[in-house]
């Protein structure tokens, strides 16, 4: 019985030390845009120059902590908010907007939050992911803003994959990112100014 048990002990313990081995510094957001079928192009009175701003207090995509006051942290490998831009700027430009990069119709995208942090237990973890984006749309009368937030938790035994990770904050970024070109309050509005 003991021999069973220290085996097993020592296979989790092999398990557990592969898995810390292998993450690596940084990981790439791909986030996919569904293909939205709409009736009316968002085609309206402006031209529409697209930026974006990080605003985010932590750069790194996740933050794994195990209780003792020591955090791994890994990091994104292309920019965040580039990568968020584009794809918008791509999906709205498909979905008839006009783009001019010296107009004065601006739309912002903020990029707030964009984070998974992983509490490791002994044998269990628990994930916590947010990602949170700020629309703002400015003429030189009319400022719009709008804010999208998704929230992702998690529990599960051992350590999950950093690839399952990676692949979740994809997952909730490609649906946050869909919801976006989607709102019909904010394609109101850039059809309107």
């Amino acid at each position: 019985m003991i021999h069973l048990l220290l085996r097993s002990s020592i296979i989790l313990c092999v398990v557990l030390l592969t898995a810390c081995s292998s993450i690596p510094a940084s990981v790439q957001l791909r986030p996919e845009l569904s293909v939205v079928q709409k009736t009316q192009s968002l085609q309206g009175k402006s031209s529409w120059n697209i930026g974006s701003q990080d605003l985010r207090i932590a750069h790194y995509l996740i933050e794994i902590s195990s209780g003792d006051g020591v955090a791994t942290l890994i990091n994104e490998s292309k920019s965040s908010r580039l990568i968020i831009e584009k794809s918008l700027r791509k999906q709205w430009i498909k979905e008839g907007l006009t783009y001019q990069a010296d107009s004065p119709a601006k739309i912002e995208v903020q990029l707030i939050k964009l984070l998974t942090q992983v509490e490791q237990k002994k044998l269990t973890y628990k994930t916590h992911s947010k990602v949170v984006i700020n629309i703002k749309l400015r003429t030189e009368n009319k400022i719009f803003s709008k804010t999208f937030t998704s929230r992702y938790t998690e529990e599960g035994l051992f350590m999950p994959g950093i690839k399952n990770l990676n692949a979740q904050l994809n997952t909730q970024l490609s649906q946050l990112l869909n919801e976006i070109i989607k709102d019909p309050e904010l394609n109101a509005k850039l059809k309107q100014f």
